[in-house]
């Protein structure tokens, strides 16, 4: 759960229905690559890396992802994606 969704910080942002979703272990699958390996050629901390592919990331770090797609040839979406959660 992110800091932002209780509204704890007195801020004003709108609430939203949906979802990120983090697919970095999908693009290591396809590439046959592994966690410890891009650590190994980002110096992007293992933990860190762990943490993106279980979806475990409060705050997204853009540089990461920069480094993430062109490490591993791949586009923004093939790592990230965003879903409204379907209305009932």
């Amino acid at each position: 759960m992110s800091k932002f969704d209780k509204n704890t910080l007195g801020n004003n942002l709108i609430k939203v229905d949906g979802k990120i979703i983090f697919k970095l272990q999908e693009v290591l699958d396809k590439k046959g690559t592994t966690k410890y390996a891009l650590s190994r050629k980002t110096n992007i901390r293992y933990n860190t890396i762990c943490n993106y592919c279980k979806g475990n990331v409060t705050l997204i770090n853009v540089e990461y992802l920069k480094i993430f797609c062109n490490i591993l040839e791949c586009d923004i979406d093939d790592i990230i994606e965003f879903k409204l959660n379907e209305k009932k």
